[in-house]
């Protein structure tokens, strides 16, 4: 038998809690406005410093390791790598909800605006700055606007951060739509 939560609290007398203090929860406010607020600014900060130490790593084990020119190479096939050297577009495969996702936002001609986008977008909660690049990689042909083709790359390339993975700082020849490969804005 399942219990839920609800059931199990049938069974508490809620009058043997103690009292909530306004001094206790003006303290827990405070703490969530300011001091997280404070605190999550310092992550980028420390985000940088640690992808630089990261990065001097030398000699032993290591050596060949960050070489991407290999197929054992490091993090090869994980994140935006993943599906380099495939003859079908890695973004096809989840494309059936990125294309219900884009129907949804109404296209004109075939595109959405950069506000439906941005809209879309902001749902992943990721910071501007990341969304930003996002949008800079997907709007291949840099009309301020997306087609089907480039929102897909937008969510697939927001889904690469969401799992944790960065975001290359030029989109990779594979993750170009078929449709744009060799189109030079």
């Amino acid at each position: 038998m399942i219990l839920y939560p609800q059931d199990q609290l049938q069974h508490h007398d809620f009058t043997k809690f103690n009292v909530m203090k306004p001094r206790l929860l003006e303290a827990v406010d405070r703490m969530l406005a300011e001091d997280i607020a404070r605190l999550m600014a310092m992550i980028p900060v420390e985000e940088a410093a640690s992808n630089k130490e990261n990065a001097v790593i030398r000699g032993g084990a290591f050596d060949g390791v960050m070489n991407d020119s290999t197929v054992f190479g490091f993090k090869r096939g994980e994140g935006a790598d993943a599906g380099a050297g495939d003859p079908d577009w890695i973004v096809a495969k989840d494309r059936f909800k990125y294309d219900q996702l884009f129907d949804n936002l109404n296209p004109v001609d075939g595109k959405i605006t950069g506000s439906a986008a941005k809209h879309e977008m902001l749902k992943s909660k990721l910071p501007n700055s990341v969304l930003g690049k996002v949008w800079k990689m997907s709007d291949i042909d840099k009309d301020g606007m997306l087609d089907a083709d480039e929102f897909a790359l937008a969510m697939h390339l927001i889904n690469i951060k969401l799992d944790g993975n960065d975001l290359p700082n030029d989109l990779p020849e594979h993750l170009v739509p078929p449709s744009k490969r060799g189109f030079q804005a």
